[in-house]
């Protein structure tokens, strides 16, 4: 593609989005997020050399997992904990034979197995809490499955003691405390990846989530979580679901320091508190409660905000006193600063790739071009399969002279009509 075609072509998005949004000439300040902002052919750069009020924040959902691999790398101890589910992750991921044998343990235990994937990797961090829970509930199968297998003469030496070093490993009480930890810190980042995700989450939205996050941390920090409090009178007990754990009473990882950690790593990839208290006064959970308080209200930011972007600021402050303090709707001033304030996240483009990867897979890898594109924009785009309604597209299949898959039948026709004279022999 030539520059001059380039050009056209993000000029063309660019209105696109403008019209799609209402934005007239100014796109939202905060938009859009970036993985990585090259200071001369980022998406920052090239909108900016548009725009120059626009305002760059990177993804706050990948803030968070930047925030939890920086505090991974700070913390010892967490490496031998990744390397062992990473274990468990190859060990049931290579061999359907090794996955079945553990389904079988489970089904004679009477529990469910949920699957075991890999943590800390490029995915969210739901994900892995999604994995140390399935670990965490599994725990007596794994233990089962383990401690069969090591005593199989069937395998060679490696063989058995290899399970035995993951039975060793896995019923060590040392290994149950750092799973714990694990399992109650991901549980809050989970919760808290999972909202900054949502398209209606604001800016403001974020922090307050993000520092609500961090003072449930804190105080996790001194209190411990539910699993840690499990998990400790298991290893009093000597007993975890029905499983015997010996060794240390403290885990490899330093919990208390691995909460400050996330804490501290939260703390500094916290949204500017500037762009916050800006944007503040568009959020009606943010407003006063005392009317003497509301009447005055957020009017030198909004007069700002319409200032940097060029709107009448007179108008602003109008629409946005009427819709404070009469409850009527906003008018078309203050419309296009609400407009202006979105945050936009890249989890929708995180969204489009898990799609690709799920729909150009091993076994659909002739599909061309134009047929994945098609795809893909009514899996993002499409509405549920409860509402969706398939008698219009399938009518107008069969009027434009399709067929029906039922109309004819597949292989070879019979001879039996021919064969009927020999059936009497039979």
């Amino acid at each position: 593609m030539t520059v001059s075609r380039q050009e056209e072509v993000r000029r063309t998005n660019i209105n696109i989005f403008l019209k799609a949004e209402g934005a007239g000439d100014h796109p939202p300040p905060n938009y859009p997020p970036s993985h990585d902002s090259p200071e001369k052919n980022g998406v920052i750069a090239k909108l900016k050399g548009d725009f120059p009020n626009v305002k760059s924040i990177h993804c706050l959902a990948h803030r968070l997992e930047l925030a939890v691999h920086d505090s991974l790398k700070s913390v010892s101890g967490c490496n031998h904990f990744e390397m062992f589910i990473s274990k468990l992750y190859s060990l049931f991921h290579q061999s359907h034979k090794t996955a079945r044998l553990l389904q079988e343990a489970a089904n004679d235990l009477n529990i469910e197995i949920l699957k075991i994937g890999q943590v800390f990797t490029i995915r969210w961090v739901a994900s892995s809490f999604n994995t140390v829970r399935a670990v965490w509930k599994s725990f007596s199968a794994l233990a089962k499955h383990f401690k069969t297998e090591s005593g199989d003469q069937s395998h060679s030496d490696s063989v058995r003691k290899k399970y035995t070093g993951l039975l060793k490993y896995l019923t060590n009480a040392s290994f149950l405390c750092d799973l714990a930890c694990m399992k109650d810190v991901l549980r809050e980042l989970q919760s808290l990846s999972l909202k900054l995700q949502r398209r209606d989450t604001t800016l403001v939205d974020s922090h307050r989530y993000i520092q609500q996050t961090i003072e449930i941390l804190t105080a996790m920090k001194m209190q411990g979580g539910k699993s840690t409090a499990k998990a400790q009178q298991s290893i009093l007990a000597g007993l975890f679901k029905g499983v015997s754990v010996i060794g240390e009473r403290t885990g490899k990882i330093n919990s208390p320091q691995f909460y400050q950690a996330v804490v501290d790593n939260l703390t500094a990839r916290l949204p500017s508190d500037d762009l916050v208290q800006f944007l503040r006064p568009l959020e009606k959970s943010s407003w006063p409660q005392k009317r003497e308080e509301l009447v005055l209200f957020g009017e030198t930011e909004v007069h700002k905000m319409a200032k940097i972007l060029g709107e009448p600021t007179r108008e602003a402050i109008k629409d946005f006193r009427e819709f404070k303090l009469q409850g009527t709707q906003e008018g078309e001033t203050l419309k296009r600063l609400l407009i202006a304030s979105k945050t936009y996240l890249a989890t929708d483009c995180e969204r489009g790739f898990s799609a690709v990867n799920d729909m150009d897979r091993k076994s659909r890898n002739r599909l061309r071009a134009k047929s994945l594109s098609s795809l893909l924009f009514v899996d993002i785009n499409g509405p549920p399969l409860e509402i969706f309604d398939p008698t219009p597209f399938v009518t107008s299949w069969v009027n434009a002279g399709h067929r029906l898959s039922t109309s004819w039948v597949t292989g070879r026709k019979t001879q039996g009509s021919q064969r009927k004279p020999l059936w009497s022999i039979f």
